[in-house]
């Protein structure tokens, strides 16, 4: 009766250690997505950007030095910036009051963003890690430059189309609610959604594209971020839910294609921000 489970806890055993590299990144991968799903940001000038720097940005880099470097010091380093970022982060999500508290004063989540961030691209420094490995060099640009262009025509057209066919868009958007009436306010959240934007993109396409199609291939690699990245969709209007998983396909060939990650999130900010700039005018109309 043992010697079943001895065989198949040494052959699961010998399973991690064969594939380890990718399950470490599947893992963190897992922990952010579920982390944001559980106590994701509300829309707030600050704690909006925060969490998803800590969440999509800090974190994943620290899995990008611990698995491309071997240098102790840089693994010393991207840790404590990984504690710096996460630490506030966590506190958030699982202390009793802290998310009334820092809805009061959301300058210690912020301060742990940036400075644990810091920490952790000395820590990739240190450890020689390329950014282009992980989606974050310039790519192809002579390439990319052209689909993304084309593609932004089409959002500027195409949004004011569909707030005007779908009415909920106009009811959803602007979520933060004083960026309903004012504009100065709709523009510092425009730009705070470009810091959560440019986390988002990089976790999904660039740590999770480039960092599993290492071992994976292109094609899981690009299913495999669209899933969770339609499943944080959710709690969006239903058009826009079904439109992320086709989206997120695209969108993570399109960064395979141009080997960096930097289209999408131009494309998605550019269109996250026409959608709520619509909404207000329609608001406000």
């Amino acid at each position: 009766m043992l010697r079943p489970m001895i065989d198949a806890i040494r052959e699961f055993w010998g399973f991690t250690k064969q594939h380890g590299p990718m399950l470490f990144l599947a893992t963190i991968a897992a922990y952010a997505q579920q982390h944001y799903d559980l106590y994701g940001p509300p829309a707030h000038l600050l704690i909006l950007p925060s969490l998803a720097v800590a969440t999509f940005f800090a974190m994943p880099l620290w899995g990008a030095v611990l698995h491309d470097s071997r240098d102790k010091l840089a693994w010393a380093l991207a840790s404590l910036g990984l504690v710096a970022a996460m630490g506030p982060a966590m506190w958030w999500g699982y202390a009793p009051g802290a998310e009334k508290l820092f809805r009061l004063d959301a300058r210690p989540l912020a301060w742990g963003a940036m400075a644990g961030t810091l920490l952790v691209m000395a820590g990739m420094a240190r450890g020689r890690v390329a950014w282009s490995d992980w989606g974050l060099g310039a790519g192809e640009f002579t390439w990319w430059r052209r689909p993304v262009g084309l593609l932004l025509a089409m959002i500027f057209v195409g949004i004011p189309l569909t707030v005007w066919l779908f009415p909920q868009f106009a009811e959803f958007y602007p979520r933060y609610k004083p960026a309903r009436t004012d504009v100065v306010q709709l523009l510092y959240y425009e730009l705070a959604m470009g810091i959560y934007m440019f986390c988002w993109e990089f976790f999904f396409r660039g740590f999770m594209l480039f960092g599993l199609a290492r071992t994976l291939g292109p094609v899981p690699a690009i299913l495999i971020q669209a899933y969770p990245f339609f499943l944080l969709h959710q709690h969006k209007p239903e058009p826009e839910m079904v439109s992320s998983w086709f989206g997120g396909i695209l969108m993570g060939w399109l960064c395979w294609r141009s080997k960096c990650a930097w289209p999408s999130f131009l494309l998605h900010w550019v269109l996250y921000s026409t959608m709520e700039i619509t909404a207000f005018v329609v608001r406000n109309h």
